[in-house]
């Protein structure tokens, strides 16, 4: 893949995908987002999202996200089933460019493995897929997104597009790397309307005997709330709570 220089339209997709996730808060959120901003976005009828704990497991992903059609689902359970495991983007040459550059594409990829060529012929030339290429992000941890962009047009994406997809991968790499794994509870659900209100207020750093104030109670009926709170939510401690409350509320801090 050849870096060349980026136009004005090139920047304004990389943005409206970044746009598209900005209020993300965990993979499983994202894995859906993200398929559906590519096939928006970038010229390719399908993209797809496998997650997994590190590079290897990702194409064994039973949760794939997918966007592109029903053609393409009927596809796509074909490949889990009987290719995953010879996936060009499995092989080393296609792991270093993922792993240096985060995007590969098959155009580039040269001297691939028997079992995987004969996955290119069988599989991807068998039903028309003639553009292949691929977005690595990162994830908390060891974990590892891979999303996939495929058209039967071979010219689908060019040099332009790879390249916005490199700067892209970057930038989507720093949200994704706060996410959480798995959906958020609800930390507020347990709680009464006015064990609510006591815990928004805490969050907001009133004291006890502001939030007294600004509630109409006793300080004393105060700390049996938050006292009841913490026990409810599960918190070690007022400031916990307070960091919780404030992240459901705006997500994690910047860092």
């Amino acid at each position: 893949m050849t870096d060349v220089s980026l136009r004005t339209t090139d920047y304004e997709r990389v943005f409206e995908v970044l746009d598209r996730c900005a209020d993300v808060r965990t993979v499983p959120e994202f894995r859906t987002r993200i398929v559906t901003a590519m096939t928006d976005v970038f010229p390719v009828r399908v993209a797809t999202c496998f997650v997994g704990s590190n590079y290897a497991s990702q194409f064994a992903d039973p949760e794939a996200t997918f966007a592109g059609g029903e053609a393409w689902e009927r596809k796509r359970s074909v490949y889990q089933k009987d290719w995953a495991r010879f996936d060009v983007f499995g092989t080393p040459e296609a792991r270093r460019r993922l792993e240096t550059r985060r995007v590969a594409s098959l155009s580039e990829l040269h001297d691939l493995p028997e079992a995987s060529a004969v996955y290119v012929r069988d599989y991807l030339d068998a039903c028309r897929i003639r553009s292949v290429n691929a977005m690595c992000l990162d994830l908390p941890g060891q974990a590892r997104a891979l999303v996939g962009l495929f058209d039967n047009d071979e010219h689908a994406l060019g040099a332009r597009d790879l390249t916005a997809l490199q700067l892209l991968a970057r930038q989507l790499s720093v949200l994704t790397r706060s996410l959480d794994a798995a959906p958020r509870r609800d930390l507020l659900a347990p709680l009464t309307d006015r064990q609510r209100d006591v815990a928004r207020l805490v969050a907001d750093g009133l004291s006890n005997a502001a939030i007294a104030r600004r509630l109409t109670l006793t300080e004393d009926t105060v700390k049996k709330y938050v006292s009841r709170i913490l026990a409810a939510t599960g918190c070690a401690s007022r400031t916990q709570l307070a960091v919780d409350v404030q992240r459901q509320a705006f997500g994690p801090p910047a860092t």
